[in-house]
């Protein structure tokens, strides 16, 4: 059974209910960075999950622990910056989800210049800054690329990444 659904003149949600696998074809994903939903901490656009129970900030960035729960990431610490990372959308990651990777206001601003990349910080678990740590043990990690203003960045972690000697 095949079906189509068009929604026209709309710019809200399509929903899509049923039993087994599917297939959804699109031209392409737009990630809109003058959405007002942008104007706040966690405000984001892109792959999101939703799991772990974890108690979070919105706009701060975690890593995800063996146990399947989140807890915030920081440079200085091997073990919380080289894993999975995501950005918290709001007070708890399975409630409000976790921001794998897209376009999102983190609740500090690295204050980059447009379009160069952000790395996590050493100094304050869960924020991003401007140039990369150089502390020996830090770790050097881009998490995503500056945007605009008031800490608007596209989130999307290298999986690669060098540990300060």
């Amino acid at each position: 059974i095949s079906a189509s659904i068009t929604s026209t003149g709309s710019f809200g949600n399509v929903q899509i209910n049923g039993e087994g696998r599917g297939q959804l074809e699109v031209d392409y994903r737009l990630f809109e960075t003058g959405s007002t939903h942008q104007a706040s901490d966690g405000g984001a656009i892109g792959d999101i999950v939703r799991f772990g129970g974890s108690s979070t900030n919105a706009g701060d960035i975690y890593y995800l622990e063996p146990d399947g729960t989140w807890d915030a990431a920081k440079a200085n610490a091997v073990g919380t910056s080289t894993g999975s990372l995501a950005v918290a959308l709001g007070s708890n990651s399975t409630t409000d989800g976790m921001l794998l990777r897209g376009v999102v206001k983190l609740d500090n601003d690295p204050s980059a210049t447009i379009g160069n990349p952000v790395f996590l910080d050493d100094g304050v678990a869960g924020h991003a800054r401007n140039d990369a740590p150089d502390d020996s043990g830090d770790v050097v990690r881009i998490i995503g690329h500056y945007y605009s203003g008031s800490g608007l960045i596209y989130f999307n972690p290298d999986n690669t990444f060098i540990e300060v000697a």
